[in-house]
């Protein structure tokens, strides 16, 4: 069931062309850095924005001139953790295309960081299909009190996904037209 609904997504946002794509992605920045949320987080863990994705660089770059830190995802084997990120002047490209630092060392978020998850879909009750090798659920399922927002653009976002005990959910999702905090669903 997941495989038709990440084949469906990925098509669908696939579709988008990248005026779409950069315009709403301003929409989805603008929104996150006028929130209350942004505000008071000590630091962004957010994702490099690949191909079709809701890109993040103008929001990492936002983040760079108001001095707030910024961590990003580095894969080895089938593992996920963190790295700081000071500029995207020594980014490499890295497994699956997604540009890395260079020399990552590994960083740990704390109670006042803020996470900004990628997916392929969400759903209104803040579960997440990714792309389907459980990188980000392995991470999160070994840390507490984070606040999650997945972000996408808004024909990523459907009534209700297929979930997995093993999968984590968001506390809420943000697309250019809305922000879901996240229901018991």
């Amino acid at each position: 069931m997941k495989y038709h609904y990440r084949n469906f997504l990925r098509e669908r946002r696939d579709r988008l062309t990248q005026d779409d794509i950069i315009q709403k992605s301003q929409i989805i920045t603008d929104t996150l850095v006028e929130s209350d949320m942004f505000k008071n987080c000590g630091s962004l863990f957010a994702y490099l924005g690949v191909r079709n994705e809701v890109q993040t660089y103008p929001l990492i770059d936002y983040c760079f001139r108001i001095g707030k830190p910024v961590y990003v995802p580095v894969t080895r084997d089938k593992e996920m953790f963190f790295t700081r990120l000071f500029d995207f002047s020594h980014l490499k490209e890295a497994a699956f295309g997604i540009p890395e630092p260079e020399n990552p060392v590994p960083a740990n978020p704390d109670r006042q960081s803020l996470f900004v998850i990628p997916g392929v879909g969400f759903d209104k009750c803040g579960n997440r299909i990714g792309y389907g090798a459980g990188f980000y659920d392995r991470y999160l399922s070994r840390r507490a009190s984070l606040h999650l927002v997945g972000i996408c653009f808004e024909i990523q976002l459907v009534d209700l996904l297929p979930a997995e005990e093993t999968d984590i959910r968001m506390d809420s999702v943000l697309t250019e037209k809305r922000w879901i905090v996240g229901k018991n669903c």
